[in-house]
């Protein structure tokens, strides 16, 4: 064999070797690339635990746990209207004709999302009794200063398609329930927590905490318990009873009042754990 057969043959040898060390360099890349795109559909799914799309979604196949229970009522008296807002007679008229007025507002707080089922009644159907609707609420984690409106009231009929009029409207927020009046800045009269806007100064009126903790200090005697030293509300410990309580609050300045009850199931099994020990220390008797 001569000198250039064997050069032929090491040409060969050497492209044989680049094209098995390409298609394994290949070979590496793609399964990098397959890593890499797992890797990021991981990611999108961990990211949509907090999408409300997603909680819905994972709600109707397999419901959360529900934690809490608040029922909450509020009364806004002559006071209110006439002094507190101002209103005149126009707008009392409007408000009697075609506002409806809340009974009462349930809260069902999954961890999940949250149920609110609003009870209330039309001025000129009082005869056709209560109403009810139900609303369920999905939040964003990422939008802390999120709320939805509850229930809206307009304060007169609105000027055009383009101008919102005055009104009063109960908002859900992420931990509270406000009570806000969407005002022209003569009907505000100074009242509240005022945050000013381009046409209307938003007044808050009241703010119902949905924390244990924080409506501590408008705990109050429950008016539905019968009262006579008989039943478990009396036969429990107040470490038991912390699971359901009842709050009141009352503004004579403003013309309002607002009362809550609350059911934490959270803290159910302590008061279940307490009527089993109560039950259990009870000292059997012996036929004689």
């Amino acid at each position: 064999m001569d000198a250039g057969y064997w050069a032929l043959l090491i040409t060969v040898g050497m492209l044989f070797v680049v094209f098995v060390l390409l298609q394994h360099s290949n070979r590496i890349s793609r399964q990098q690339t397959r890593s890499i795109k797992r890797l990021i559909d991981r990611i999108r799914n961990l990211e949509s635990v907090s999408d409300p799309a997603f909680l819905q979604r994972l709600n109707d196949a397999a419901p959360m746990p529900l934690e809490q229970i608040f029922t909450i009522s509020f009364r806004l008296d002559d006071a209110f209207w006439t002094r507190t807002l101002r209103a005149t007679e126009e707008m009392r008229r409007f408000v009697r004709q075609y506002g409806s007025f809340v009974g009462s507002v349930k809260l069902e707080r999954w961890r999940s999302h949250t149920v609110a089922t609003i009870a209330e009644i039309l001025p000129q159907h009082k005869a056709g009794g209560w109403q009810t609707r139900s609303l369920e609420l999905y939040s964003d984690p990422a939008h802390a200063s999120e709320s939805f409106t509850l229930w809206d009231m307009p304060l007169a009929p609105p000027t055009s398609e383009a101008e919102r009029p005055p009104s009063i409207e109960l908002l859900l927020r992420a931990n509270a329930v406000e009570l806000v009046g969407h005002l022209e800045p003569a009907f505000s009269n100074g009242k509240g927590k005022v945050h000013t806007g381009a046409q209307f100064e938003d007044v808050v009126f009241f703010r119902i905490p949905l924390d244990a903790a924080q409506l501590a200090r408008f705990r109050a005697e429950d008016p539905s318990s019968n009262g006579n030293g008989h039943g478990e509300a009396h036969e429990l410990s107040r470490l038991a009873k912390s699971w359901q309580a009842f709050y009141l609050a009352e503004d004579e300045a403003l013309g309002l009042e607002w009362q809550v009850r609350m059911h934490d199931l959270t803290k159910k099994s302590e008061w279940e754990r307490c009527k089993i020990l109560e039950a259990a220390s009870i000292p059997a008797v012996r036929e004689t």
